[in-house]
């Protein structure tokens, strides 16, 4: 059982796909809605899109005599459909259909057309602040970095269960109890992904607040949990502790994060912050949970035509400290990004992590959006595993914490307002960890999509 709480906007220089808020959902579809009644209280919306994204990979194992090179490319396609009657409730239903093209090697990111989302939002009244929805649902806290719906993904997080919101202009409260979705089954004995399924064993709750009164800075306390019962796993594998031995997980998270300005220059621009911390206890089987996660960053945005922003970021992840001694310390970032807040080439994710990035947007024209990142990466445990990429680990802990840098661009130009293309290239230089591991050679990605929502 795990807890933990964030923030619900977004970082000022987020790269790749935007996430899919609340608000974006309902906005009307390309069709009008069809809108019926003695008072036009019903309402029936449909609304899709599609995104195609081709991708070329280079030498992302780090070694250049093993020929792993891809040219691949995700489809993912989207229908929606809301009925609602005035304010007092909304039935959301979707479809989606995800496949992968051109792959040499299974990249886990298809299932056909399948039910994609399926609840109920409803309220006592039509001005009520409180609302409840219950069924298949994104959850969408903090800036991506414990728990996102994202877009960059094919498959896209989803739960099913019940979220309590309580909402009004200096705060939103929610209050949940959810199974997470998944797309992986066993399949003879091969690891497949199909139609989305919650995990039978494994339950995700907690709270969520977003508090404005000290506007306009913006101030978030979070709890969240995430319990692993062992007598009703289907799926994934067995949980063991660094021992073996088998047993459930119980994981609790708890945190806070703080942003808004620090001061404004008139006619010439402002300078911000961003804050967050979390920590985390529990239990892996029978061992013990220790670990947290420190986030910081100062920005600046110029009142300038061209929107100019720069910011520096630091990302902290603890890492586990001596394997076998009954004790984790790596912190577990839940159903958090792995792509735009840590460069889009996707080698780490906030897990045994210290980074240290720097990262600048411009919008030349009101359609083109230009950004710059370089990031270094460590670990922050030498004799934990580098999560993500290559996936290494030295138990010894003597090759050191330099995993490397990566320098990305990503341009973003809307042709329409439903119409939008978007393209990154990214260079990743292996750091001395990966070279100890005889993995002396640098990765290139490279990626250009198209985006349609009607």
């Amino acid at each position: 059982m795990l807890l933990a709480v964030a923030g619900l906007s977004s970082a000022a220089t987020s790269g790749g796909d935007a996430q899919t808020s609340d608000s974006e959902q309902k906005k009307p579809g390309f069709v009008p809605p069809l809108v019926w009644g003695t008072e036009r209280q019903w309402s029936l919306q449909l609304s899709a899109d599609q995104r195609v994204r081709f991708e070329r990979r280079d030498n992302f194992d780090l070694d250049k005599r093993k020929a792993d090179n891809d040219d691949l490319a995700f489809v993912r396609t989207r229908v929606n459909l809301d009925l609602a009657y005035k304010k007092l409730w909304r039935v959301h239903v979707g479809v989606a259909d995800a496949r992968q093209v051109g792959a040499r090697t299974e990249t886990m990111q298809e299932a056909y057309w399948h039910l994609h989302q399926l609840f109920l939002e409803a309220r006592l009244r039509e001005d009520s602040p409180w609302s409840v929805t219950v069924g298949r649902q994104p959850l969408e806290f903090s800036e991506g970095r414990l728990l996102e719906y994202g877009t960059w993904s094919n498959l896209l997080k989803l739960f099913d269960g019940a979220r309590l919101r309580y909402e009004t202009s200096s705060m939103d409260l929610s209050l949940f109890v959810v199974q997470p979705v998944i797309y992986q089954r066993h399949h003879k004995p091969a690891l497949v992904t199909d139609a989305p399924h919650p995990m039978r064993h494994a339950f995700f709750y907690g709270a969520y607040s977003t508090f404005k009164w000290w506007n306009p800075h913006e101030v978030d306390f979070y709890a969240l949990g995430l319990s692993d019962r062992n007598k009703m796993r289907t799926f994934p594998s067995t949980v063991k502790s660094e021992s073996g031995e088998s047993g459930t997980s119980s994981r609790y998270t708890v945190g806070a994060r703080l942003r808004g300005p620090l001061m404004k220059h008139e006619g010439v621009g402002t300078l911000g912050y961003g804050l967050e911390a979390a920590y985390q206890w529990g239990n892996v089987s029978s061992d013990d949970v220790r670990a947290y996660m420190l986030h910081a960053d100062l920005n600046y945005k110029w009142e300038h035509p061209w929107k100019p922003v720069i910011k520096l970021e630091s990302n902290v992840a603890s890492g586990d400290r001596r394997f076998g001694d009954g004790e984790n310390n790596t912190f577990y970032p839940l159903w958090g990004s792995s792509h735009t807040p840590y460069g889009i080439i996707d080698f780490v994710r906030l897990q045994n992590l210290r980074e240290l990035a720097l990262i600048s947007s411009i919008e030349p024209t009101s359609k083109l959006k230009l950004q710059a990142e370089v990031h270094h990466y460590w670990l922050d445990s030498r004799t934990d595993s580098w999560y993500s990429g290559p996936g290494l680990r030295d138990k010894t802990g003597q090759s050191g914490r330099d995993l490397g840098d990566e320098i990305s661009l990503v341009a973003k130009y809307t042709l329409t307002k439903r119409v939008s293309l978007e393209g990154g290239v990214s260079h990743f230089l292996p750091g001395n960890y990966p070279r100890k591991a005889g993995k002396t050679d640098s990765a290139n990605f490279v990626y250009l999509q198209y985006e349609i929502k009607l």
